[in-house]
């Protein structure tokens, strides 16, 4: 009976899954892990036995037999009816389990197997009553094996269509709070955990990056129509070209292609302190695309204050800043404040005191001062800071 019920009398068995890994209990080699199953194909076996005993028994009580049969030949007429009866249930039940593995629904074999069940069930509890031990022990014996055998076939089939392909993997356990706090977040990243392969916390992090995506994306597509429609004079080619390029492609390439890097260097100065930026800030040049900052000795504004600074060097800051250009006009302001010892705010400060004392840039010598403390904004700042200092712009 339990070759029965583990192959149904047809095909190999299903395959189980895979047993999950626990430290310091790794199963031996060449030996297959222990499974809880093994305990349902002994409850099986004694269910089945105490389920044919039950109808044995009604059918010796209420089966009108001649007094010449003896008792050893009457159990032995039942007995074949009996055994059929129960494992009629079991037999159907495994047949539909393995037409369900191959896709198909089983109908016929489930009801089958259903009515069946019922029957011996009904046939235990009619044929004992009103003897309540009778009913409750041999009925729940010939019941909860039938429904034990279906749990388990049923989680068997499930493991063999996870195994082929054919069913998804299971998520993890997001548990209740969260699911009730969250529930699309929960519910999309189960979702993401089942078709990618996601653990717990990636799962939830990558719902969460997908919702705050598609919350901006039709705000890009809309900005994108907008431009389509605008680079076409013809308002019937805007609404054709409008129609039929997909925005919300277009939307994730630009998305893609966004120089989050160059808006925060265009952006740090306004975060980062001036001895971070004169410390932090290695010179590049950049000669492509900015200009050198070009100050004239003359312009400098002599400083407020005298004696050593740091560094240790002596004079004023505006000195060591006219000595430094005197030597090399064409230095950028970055490794100005380095040489002279200061911040660039300060080497800014300085320039532009001076450009406002002699009057226009260049009114002196003839040579353009850029110090305008403002374009310092338009300037990258991390990496750069001989970057253009005319409000160039990091395009996306």
């Amino acid at each position: 009976m339990v070759d029965m019920m583990t192959a149904g009398g047809h095909g190999p068995p299903a395959p189980t899954a895979p047993p999950v890994e626990r430290p310091g209990r790794e199963p031996a080699a060449g030996r297959q892990p222990w499974s809880p199953a093994r305990w349902a194909y002994a409850f099986y076996a004694t269910a089945a036995t105490g389920a044919v005993i039950g109808q044995v028994w009604v059918a010796l009580t209420h089966v009108p037999w001649s007094p010449g049969w003896p008792g050893w030949a009457r159990i032995a007429a039942v007995l074949p009816f009996a055994l059929c009866l129960e494992l009629l249930g079991m037999a159907t039940a495994a047949m539909a389990d393995q037409r369900q593995q191959l896709g198909e629904r089983a109908y016929g074999f489930r009801a089958l197997s259903g009515v069946t069940a019922v029957t011996a069930v009904g046939v235990i509890v009619v044929g004992h009553w009103p003897h309540g031990y009778q009913v409750a022990g041999f009925g729940a014996l010939s019941g909860s094996a039938y429904v034990l055998w279906l749990l388990h076939s049923a989680a068997r089939r499930r493991d063999a269509l996870r195994a082929a392909g054919l069913l998804a993997a299971t998520a993890p356990a997001y548990g209740w709070w969260r699911r009730l706090r969250h529930p699309v977040v929960t519910a999309r990243a189960a979702e993401l955990a089942r078709e990618r392969g996601l653990d717990l916390y990636g799962s939830l992090r990558q719902a969460e990056l997908d919702r705050r995506a598609e919350a901006r994306r039709p705000a890009i597509a809309a900005a994108v129509e907008q431009v389509v429609r605008a680079d076409h004079a013809d308002p019937r080619m805007a609404e054709i070209a409008a129609t039929t390029l997909d925005l919300d492609r277009i939307a994730g390439a630009l998305e893609a292609r966004a120089d989050y890097a160059g808006w925060a260097d265009r952006l740090a100065p306004a975060v980062l302190a001036c001895a971070d930026i004169g410390a932090d800030v290695s010179p590049r040049p950049r000669a492509d695309i900015a200009p050198r900052v070009r100050a004239d000795v003359s312009a400098a504004k002599p400083a407020r204050r005298s004696g050593r600074t740091r560094g240790g060097q002596a004079g004023t800051v505006a000195d060591r800043i006219a000595v430094v250009l005197a030597a090399d006009p064409d230095i950028t302001r970055v490794e100005l404040a380095n040489q002279v010892g200061t911040s660039v705010r300060h080497v800014r400060r300085v320039l532009a005191d001076s450009s406002g004392r002699t009057g226009p840039a260049g009114a002196d010598t003839g040579t353009p001062v850029r110090a305008d403390p403002a374009a310092a904004m338009s300037a990258p700042v991390r990496g750069d800071m001989s970057a253009p200092l005319n409000g160039a712009r990091p395009a996306l």
